[in-house]
């Protein structure tokens, strides 16, 4: 098992390192090491899992980068690089081969939520307090919320409210929309319960673990019998385990 702590300064924000060189791909998440790891889990290591981007840095290094240019289509070329550059960063959580354990406490605003969406499991603290904040900023959630979270939503109403008002919410709502599957009384119950799935999974075969999450993602995009083809392939691969 691996642990990872977000340590941001500013309430954990997610800030230059994810626009230059992400945290996340430094650690190559996609393959995490030790080779012996099975299943990640991601917190906070301070008062919150993440208060998202840090809208400091946004707003004095990233759109001074954008000040010097004078082109307005290589202005908009510029910034769709620095957007794929942190959409790259946190799809490299979504895409690690391994299961990734969200353990949420405190605050879990604008970018801090896409993060979480990109996590597998999402536990978090009864404390915690939600914010898709994008459109506070003036623009559309652009790194996992709308793209991943909006296909698998269970109240798509409760959803598109919180999405167009930017406001804050907390469990009772965020596992209404099916953000979050479980919710803990303190954030320590919230690390321990995540430690002890991970633990769970970890004793899987990991091969299964692997085809099954494969599989997860491939029918989020796929038709019915797409899935059927594929996993029908997959498994008649993977079956020839000297396990069985």
């Amino acid at each position: 098992m691996l642990r990872i702590y977000s340590n941001h300064h500013a309430l954990r924000s997610i800030c230059r390192s994810i626009s230059s060189l992400p945290k996340y791909e430094t650690l190559k998440l996609s393959q995490p090491k030790p080779p012996t790891c099975r299943v990640v889990v991601l917190t906070g290591a301070g008062k919150a899992f993440t208060s998202g981007i840090d809208v400091k840095y946004l707003s004095t290094v990233a759109l001074g980068e954008l000040s010097q240019i004078d082109d307005s289509a290589r202005k908009a070329l510029h910034l769709r690089r620095m957007i794929k550059r942190t959409q790259s960063c946190l799809r490299a959580v979504d895409q690690c081969e391994k299961p990734v354990i969200a353990a949420i406490h405190g605050h879990c605003l604008g970018a801090g939520v896409d993060l979480s969406v990109c996590c597998d499991i999402r536990y978090s603290s009864c404390d915690t307090t939600f914010s898709i904040k994008e459109v506070d900023m003036s623009l559309a959630a652009d790194v996992g919320t709308l793209q991943i979270l909006a296909k698998s939503i269970t109240n798509h109403s409760l959803f598109r409210e919180l999405v167009f008002t930017a406001r804050t919410f907390d469990t009772n709502e965020a596992q209404q929309i099916g953000l979050l599957s479980r919710v803990f009384d303190t954030r320590e119950a919230v690390l321990h319960a995540a430690i002890n799935l991970a633990s769970a999974i970890a004793r899987k075969s990991p091969v299964a673990t692997l085809g099954s999450k494969i599989q997860l993602h491939y029918a989020r995009d796929h038709s019915s019998d797409d899935n059927f083809n594929f996993v029908s392939t997959w498994n008649s691969g993977m079956l020839l385990l000297k396990i069985l």
